[in-house]
This record gives C-alpha cells, structure tokens and sequence, in this order.
C-alpha cells in the first residue's frame, strides 16, 4: 500500500477494460481518473496532475502515442502503455516516444497494479543528487539540470541516467542497466531496449555519441557516465 493516495489517470476506451482496471486500483488505495479518448486524456492530464498514466495505445481522435508524445512536450510524468502488439520492434518505438514500461493485453489486473505500485515507488528515489560536469541529477524530485535548465526525461531514461551517474566512472554492461530499472516481474527486456534509452539520452543531452561528453559506449562491455 502507498504511503499517501496517489491519482492515476486511466485512458482507455473500452469500458469494461477500463471499470476493472478501475477497481483494482481502487482497492489498491489509488485514486482513480478515467478518460475514454486522447482529448478526454490531455484534458484530464492538465487539469487533475496525476502521478502516473495508463495509456492505451489505440484510442479514438488522438492515438496514445500522439497522446504520449505531447505530454511529453511539458512532463516526465510515468506512462504505463496499454498494447496488444507483443512484438521488440513495438515496445522500442514505444519506449523512444516516451513510455515507461509495457503491458500486454490480455493482463493480469493484479500484475498491473503491481508495475503501478513498484513505477510510483521508484520514480522518486531517496538518494542524494549527483552533480557532474554541467550535469545536476536530482532523484527525490526526478529532475535533471542542464546548465540549470531541466530537461524533460521519462521515468526510465531518469533511472538509466541515475544508474551510470551513481557508479561513474564505472562500466555498466546492459544487464546491470537493467537490474537498476526493472524488477523481477517485468517482461522479457532486449538489449536494443537499452540502447534506445540511450540514443534518448544523448538526444537531450545534446551528447554527440562519437565524440561524448556524458555518456561513453565501451565496445563489448556497456555504458559509462564520463566524470
């Protein structure tokens, strides 16, 4: 159970997908929004200010990746997307538009509350922040400053970021990236997953990967945060 009621936007257009998600997460403590189509979800998502969204990818007007994609624009807000597409080159295309992790319909609805609750929990970790070169990475509000603008990251490319910052200069191969961000109930995760938080990254560190600043790819071996 979470320590205080958090609000959860839940867009999707089927109703009944939509009430069970509902009441699961109700019972779990959550408050709970509902949006039915991408303007009712953009809506929503600037008047209530959730904590996270559950965002199907196939929604009437606005798609969710569009949905996803202008939320994006103004917040790192968590987005869990809703999908009945399983295959690696959709859940990448996903990820690079701003999702934070996946879920596959059919689902479990106890398995959704539970990537729910464990999003919330480390979306906010309770560490110092970390200053490197022009870099200020500061994990209790989730933020990251530029020269002391923030850059907007997702809850994801935040942890990746979080992860090789907290062990620089050390090498992270992609399978300790991942055990930083992923817990033992999430689905399979490819390596090409990683690598596109790291593209991400790059792109809005403005981090030119031949001649990097930030962040260095060791042949072989993984990721380092260059000091």
């Amino acid at each position: 159970m979470v320590r205080q009621m958090k609000k959860i936007l839940v867009v999707e257009d089927e109703e009944h997908i939509r009430k069970l998600i509902k009441m699961y997460l109700e019972k779990s403590g959550f408050k709970v929004i509902e949006a039915n189509d991408g303007n009712a979800a953009l809506r929503s998502f600037e008047q209530e200010k959730p904590h996270l969204i559950i965002l199907d990818l196939m929604l009437p007007f606005i798609s969710g990746e569009e949905v996803a994609r202008e939320i994006r624009k103004s917040s790192n807000i968590p987005i869990l997307m809703l999908t009945a597409k399983a295959d690696e080159e959709n859940r990448v295309q996903g990820l690079e538009i701003g999702a934070d992790d996946y879920v596959v319909k059919p689902f479990s609805p106890r398995e959704l509350v539970l990537r729910v609750k464990n999003i919330l929990k480390r979306s906010y970790p309770d560490e110092q922040e970390i200053k490197i070169k022009n870099l200020e990475i500061i994990p209790k509000e989730m933020r990251v400053l530029k020269d002391g603008k923030e850059i907007q990251l997702t809850t994801r490319e935040f942890r990746v970021l979080f992860a090789l910052a907290k062990k620089s200069p050390a090498v992270l191969s992609r399978e300790e990236i991942m055990d930083e961000i992923y817990d033992e109930y999430d689905e399979v995760v490819y390596d090409r997953t990683i690598d596109a938080y790291i593209k991400n990254l790059r792109k809005k560190l403005d981090d030119d990967p031949k001649n990097p600043r930030y962040i260095e790819s060791v042949y072989g071996a993984g990721y380092r945060m260059l000091k």
